[in-house]
């Protein structure tokens, strides 16, 4: 296998670090070692969080999520409402239209809602509740190892299910 590839399979991933004092940061984890993590955000900003200031990491497969999910859906929902309105044969006054849209407009933001609900779930690998415990960090962090992008780097043979 290319690095190429391993490299793509890396960058599935993302990471959502909750922190004690400033605002959380998701992106790709790109080192781990026992005193903290390295992250590099969606802007290309880089970070290093110490292991005293983390609260929480969840790593998840990039994909579907809840607010995703709730966007695809009311504009599918919105699409067929739409298209119901302008048709001649389904209704005929304009409150059932707009009735009709806004129905289906719901419905589509519920289905998709659950959608990335289920999306979220399953794409979740891993969550570590560190509670700025450095010790608890230590003796959770190579759990994070084979999700950041040094460990593709080591080793880009590697393929993480």
């Amino acid at each position: 296998m290319c690095a190429t590839s391993s490299f793509a399979q890396y960058v599935k991933y993302e990471v959502k670090v909750v922190l004690d004092s400033v605002k959380n940061v998701r992106g790709t984890l790109q080192k781990v070692s026992e005193d903290g993590i390295a992250v590099q955000d969606f802007q290309g900003r880089y970070y290093i969080f110490k292991a005293k200031n983390i609260v929480k990491i969840k790593v998840r497969r990039k994909g579907l999520t809840v607010v995703e999910g709730l966007g695809t859906g009311s504009a599918i929902g919105l699409s067929a409402g739409v298209a119901i309105f302008f048709s001649n044969d389904t209704f005929d006054d304009f409150g059932q239209k707009a009735l009709g849209t806004a129905l289906l407009t719901g419905v589509g933001a519920v289905g998709g809602t659950l959608g990335g609900i289920v999306g979220e779930a399953l794409n979740t690998k891993l969550i570590l509740h560190i509670n700025l415990d450095t010790q608890k960090f230590r003796k959770e962090y190579l759990k994070l190892e084979k999700y950041s992008k040094s460990a593709y780097l080591d080793n880009p043979t590697s393929i993480t299910k």
